[in-house]
């Protein structure tokens, strides 16, 4: 029976625990007094509306999102309470003390006896690679590559030998089949548990903390040969699949070596595989990663974006033929569809990275040529939408109208998401500018004008009603509805997000700060309104009602919105100061005097942030 971990352990680990470089792997965060500030985590915003106080908590004001580092790990990484701790205490250097019947023990969680499955198997196969002759063909197909000794002891490769030795080790060690099944390290053939991996070399797959959570394994040339004249399919690279311990949506190569480099160099490398990785980091450049057996995901993107920080750059460089310009291409449209700025660098006559890299690795003239020329691909890396543009119309003066209309519709399609209104401006300028076309028109075109063919229009579920608004609500959304030109005010100057409504109207405030401009015509023919009835009735209704015309009627649009966003945001943070206050008494009954020390903290900011919102209304400033 597993023991239990006393609250002073969890208090121990929480103080060793920094929450502002914790956070900092997860958003940029910048000083604002003793304090620090970041764009939420845990919702997609502009604005940064997120506090992290010194005293090792954080609350988010746009979201609601609270906690002190174990909450922060716990929601980000997807873990049980103790396996928080664990991971936390691991990171800090810290060893857990468990009780049970009043007796300290020592035995392990769910998660580390998995992740300690994982050191097992990874310890074995470097083993097999470099103390057995089974591992010479894997020895010798990594020198071939211009892979280093070192370089592949300090990934920690191995050698996959498969046959069941993997499964037998780990019941000598005590770890029965159905456990490493667990984490797809063994799996059922011919009725019985036997290695997942064989006769491939193994590259460990770690998390942010640098403990193998998976294998990316690689099947040797002339086995892939073999495999093809026998008609047997097979994958060069086989992934595992995802396990408690990985998911493959999110997980990165090397991210764990490369977080530290990348800010100090202010970039960070994408690549396509390990190899490539790895051939980069024997030549000095530490600050690369790869994404597996995926392409790269939105959160992917969101994970890699802040590594380099602020003011450094994600540069996209895969492999130089069609199929990694062709994935290059997603992956930058991944980035831009969540607000990520990345970079993308083309490799020449369709070399790889570790091609261009190795030259002739045992040669330190050619190898330092091979690094000069790694260094002239990266400087020359396009930004995102430069890249786009030269890729989807390299010669555009040759083009004939339609095409030329067709290679602009593609590169809007690509600006759709964007939520920054002056981002989107920028590169509609930049667009325009290649293409020859008028600004204008693309920006017309980016709204989604067009005639709309008839549909049936869906019946409206029986008794569907919409939750009521409030005035300030009411008139808000009937004026952005009606003036597109007063949207980016709202959603830039005044912080307007859809969290300021009940969940059922948040899809037009999405809808509107997609499609900044869009007519109200555009909005009420807008797929996302279309599949909800009673809400494109309601804008149906205002985009007929002029302004002037309501009762009471809005004489002066850009005044009134101003103060209902004001009210709006107003009675947000006063229902957030009656939490508060509710929160207070709690800890003061259970006298949690620490805690009440952080709500104290965290009502005084409260505080002021809505007296200066009263002072606005006032004119007292």
């Amino acid at each position: 029976m597993a023991g239990f971990l006393a609250d002073d352990q969890a208090r121990k680990v929480r103080d060793a625990t920094d929450l502002v470089q914790l956070m900092g792997e997860y958003t940029t965060l910048r000083r604002s007094g003793q304090n620090h500030t970041c764009c939420c985590p845990f919702h997609q915003e502009r604005s940064p509306s997120c506090y992290v106080y010194d005293d090792g908590h954080y609350h988010c004001f746009g979201c609601g999102a609270h906690g002190d580092a174990i909450t922060l790990i716990r929601d980000k990484e997807r873990l049980e309470f103790v396996d928080a701790i664990e991971l936390l205490a691991r990171r800090a250097g810290i060893q857990l003390e468990y009780r049970r019947s009043g007796k300290p023990e020592m035995p392990r969680g769910e998660r580390d006896r998995l992740l300690a499955a994982m050191e097992l198997a990874t310890a074995f196969y470097e083993r097999l690679l470099w103390e057995s002759a089974q591992g010479a063909s894997g020895r010798d197909y990594l020198a071939s590559r211009g892979l280093s000794v070192d370089v592949c002891r300090a990934f920690r490769l191995g050698w996959a030998p498969g046959g069941g030795a993997l499964v037998d080790e780990g019941r000598r060690r005590g770890y029965e089949p159905e456990l490493l099944a667990k984490i797809d390290l063994a799996i059922e053939r011919n009725g019985r548990l036997t290695d997942r991996f064989f006769e491939r070399i193994s590259f460990p797959i770690c998390d942010r903390f640098g403990h193998p959570i998976a294998f990316s394994a690689r099947l040797l040339p002339e086995a892939e040969r073999r495999a093809k004249e026998e008609g047997r399919g097979v994958g060069k690279y086989v992934n595992s699949t995802d396990t408690p311990l990985y998911h493959k949506g999110n997980a990165v190569f090397n991210l764990h070596r490369a977080r530290v480099p990348a800010r100090d160099k202010l970039r960070l490398i994408v690549m396509e595989g390990p190899t490539d990785v790895m051939a980069a980091a024997d030549a000095g450049f530490d600050e690369c990663v790869a994404v597996l057996g995926t392409a790269l995901t939105p959160e992917h993107a969101k994970q890699l974006g802040p590594v380099p920080g602020p003011d450094g750059r994600l540069i996209l460089l895969l492999d130089g033929d069609r199929a990694g310009q062709t994935n290059a291409l997603k992956a930058l449209r991944t980035c831009l569809a969540v607000g990520v700025q990345s970079h993308v660098a083309i490799l020449p006559e369709e070399l790889d990275p570790a091609e261009l890299l190795k030259e002739d690795a045992g040669n330190a003239a050619e190898g330092a040529r091979g690094k000069a020329a790694m260094e002239r691909v990266l400087a020359s890396a396009r930004v995102d939408v430069q890249h786009l543009l030269r890729a989807v119309a390299p010669r555009p003066y040759e083009l004939e109208p339609r095409a030329l209309l067709s290679a602009a519709d593609e590169v809007l399609e690509c600006l759709r998401p964007l939520k920054d209104a002056e981002l989107v401006t920028l590169y509609l300028r930049d667009a325009g500018d290649y293409l020859q076309l008028d600004t204008t028109m693309l920006a017309r075109r980016l709204a989604g004008a067009r005639d709309a063919d008839p549909v049936d229009e869906p019946a409206t579920e029986q008794g569907e009603r919409l939750p009521q608004l409030s005035a300030e609500q009411d008139a808000c959304l009937h004026i952005l509805i009606q003036r597109p030109d007063l949207r980016a005010d709202a959603f830039d100057r005044y912080e307007f997000e859809p969290s300021d409504l009940p969940e059922a109207w948040r899809p037009l405030v999405d809808l509107m700060q997609r499609r900044v401009e869009a007519t109200p015509g555009d909005l009420v023919d807008d797929e996302t309104l279309v599949e909800r009835p009673a809400l494109r009735a309601w804008v149906s209704h205002c985009a007929a009602l002029a302004l002037d015309q309501r009762v009471p009627a809005i004489g002066d649009p850009p005044r009134r919105l101003a103060d209902d966003l004001r009210q709006i945001r107003l009675t947000r943070l006063r229902a957030d100061r009656a939490r508060l206050a509710h929160l207070m008494a709690e800890a003061e009954r259970g006298r949690d005097f620490a805690g009440l020390g952080r709500l104290t903290a965290e009502r005084l900011a409260l505080n002021r942030r809505i007296r200066d919102l009263e002072a606005v209304g006032t004119g007292q400033v």
